[in-house]
């Protein structure tokens, strides 16, 4: 059996700034980035890399959050 693990991006600038993020470019925080760190962490305890795949869109921070 597969598992799916669905994961959104955390902490972003726009969210911070008190902006709607929708197609809204932003970065991750300092903040984000650590979160994602452990995001990514918790799931490579989880799965191992041989049987992963992974799909995110093209803004920047959920980028940032695929490449932890």
């Amino acid at each position: 059996m597969r598992s799916i693990y669905v994961v959104t991006h955390p902490e972003a600038t726009h969210a911070v700034e008190k902006l709607v993020g929708g197609w809204y470019d932003s970065d991750l925080t300092p903040d984000g980035v650590q979160q994602a760190e452990r995001i990514a962490d918790a799931i490579a305890a989880r799965v191992p890399s041989s049987q992963t795949g992974l799909f995110a869109s093209d803004l920047r921070r959920t980028r940032r959050t695929a490449e932890s």
